[in-house]
């Protein structure tokens, strides 16, 4: 009896470690980048593509103060091409938002460059 015992305990433990490495998933390193890494646009409202490369979870959050810029969609799981959005600029200023692009563990910056909105000069008569 020992010896079944002791024959099938190596038996049982050589089994579940088999199992225990099938059953693992590999380990994906993650990958992230964008092009361009620089939109400039006109003063007024419009879109651009941003190309997003990545095999992770990735957001494209802009800055609150920064709600003239709108990714979309503003998170993405794979490679695919995101639109990035502005308002036109009302203001005599170029204005300038810096969106961080990241996963858990890279980070990428885009920067979104707009002109400023062109002054009409007002003539008047007396």
């Amino acid at each position: 009896m020992r010896k079944a015992a002791a024959l099938i305990l190596p038996v049982l433990l050589l089994g579940m470690l088999a199992a225990q490495f099938t059953g693992c998933e590999k380990y994906v390193l993650p990958d992230l980048t964008i092009s361009p890494d620089t939109l400039r646009f006109g003063p007024e409202a419009g879109s651009l593509p941003l190309q997003v490369n990545t095999n992770v979870i990735t957001t494209l959050y802009p800055e609150s103060r920064d709600y003239w810029v709108v990714p979309d969609p503003d998170w993405i799981e794979e490679t695919t091409q995101v639109q990035i959005r502005v308002d036109a600029n009302p203001d005599t200023t170029q204005r300038v938002a810096v969106i961080p692009v990241k996963s858990e563990s890279i980070k990428r910056t885009l920067v979104v460059i707009q002109a400023r909105a062109d002054t009409v000069a007002t003539v008047s008569f007396p």
